[in-house]
């Protein structure tokens, strides 16, 4: 299941913001986890596992011209996916009739683990037209990462706040053009 809606606005000719919001509820009882034992012996068990993943992202654009020759433009995007494993099962019969029957209950081996990764990006850009030809751009970006196992619990309030808890990495960036004329 994946919902998107999209809002935008331009409350003047000056100003846009556009604001999507993405929701993704992903079901799967065929999740591969992992082989273990020895790699392409009669002792390699093929491990499957049910998962239930949510993802939720905000994409969101603004864009203000403040006059022909300067303008600011904004983008931001977090992005939160969270996942929980359970009936962790091994390959038994891939070509039985009955589904129940391929899988049998994996009891060995390495425990599930739950996740939960967290992303942010970020871009503001101000172009500014300093004579007809000749721009002069500073771009600054931010970009956030998380990623942990462990609790893989859907908690938009609590994953947001861990989301802007983690370090920045930060980026400016200025490109200066110049039109020569002959």
């Amino acid at each position: 299941m994946i919902a998107t809606c999209s809002c935008s606005c331009a409350p003047s000719i000056r100003f846009s913001l556009r604001v999507t919001p993405d929701y993704g509820l992903r079901i799967s009882d065929q999740q591969w986890v992992g082989n273990y034992g020895a790699v392409l012996s009669d002792t390699t068990h093929f491990t499957f596992a049910h998962l239930r993943q949510n993802t939720l992202g905000i994409a969101t654009r603004a864009n203000w011209t403040a006059s022909p020759t300067l303008s600011l433009q904004l983008y931001t995007q977090p992005f939160v996916s969270t996942g929980v494993f359970s009936r962790h099962r091994e390959l038994r019969d891939p070509r039985a009739v009955r589904y129940d029957d391929r899988l049998a209950p994996f009891t060995q081996g390495a425990p599930l683990r739950d996740f939960s990764f967290k992303q942010f990006n970020s871009n503001a850009v101000v172009r500014w037209e300093y004579r007809p030809g000749s721009t002069l751009f500073v771009v600054w970006q931010q970009g956030r990462l998380r990623d942990s196992t462990g609790d893989g619990g859907f908690e938009v309030v609590r994953d947001y706040r861990d989301l802007f808890r983690a370090h920045p990495d930060n980026t400016l960036l200025v490109k200066l053009s110049y039109w020569l004329k002959p």
